[in-house]
């Protein structure tokens, strides 16, 4: 059926939400919204439509981890995964008995950080 312009209909979705995420979604909404009729939807209806323009998934959202093989206390290889990081130690012949494999959250770049010294002439 099509509606005139400026006519919107609603949609109704039935969710099942863990009963301490209903909890928080709840709290969340009354004090953004207020404890009136239409919080609740309007909270969801909100954090729907930010999410859906980010164009990225929760879980791309989430701290992405680099795997990093070290011998001697040293970086030997690094990779976004094990399965990753297991092939390139085959690919380079390194027994992975060999070598410390450790987790860490991934950087984004090189940050500089301290002071910021100029010298002038005399």
């Amino acid at each position: 059926m099509k509606f005139p312009a400026g006519i919107s209909t609603l949609g109704v979705i039935t969710l099942k939400l863990d009963d301490s995420i209903e909890g928080r979604l709840r709290k969340r909404a009354a004090d953004l919204y207020g404890a009136t009729r239409g919080a609740l939807s309007r909270a969801v209806e909100d954090a729907l439509t930010a999410w859906l323009s980010s164009g990225q998934s929760p879980i791309e959202k989430e701290a992405r981890v680099a795997y990093i093989a070290l011998r001697g206390g040293k970086r030997v290889l690094e990779a976004s995964s094990l399965k990753e990081l297991a092939k390139l130690l085959e690919k380079t012949g390194t027994d992975p008995r060999d070598v410390e494999i450790r987790s860490a959250p991934e950087t984004s770049g090189i940050e500089k950080l301290g002071l910021r010294v100029s010298h002038r002439a005399a």
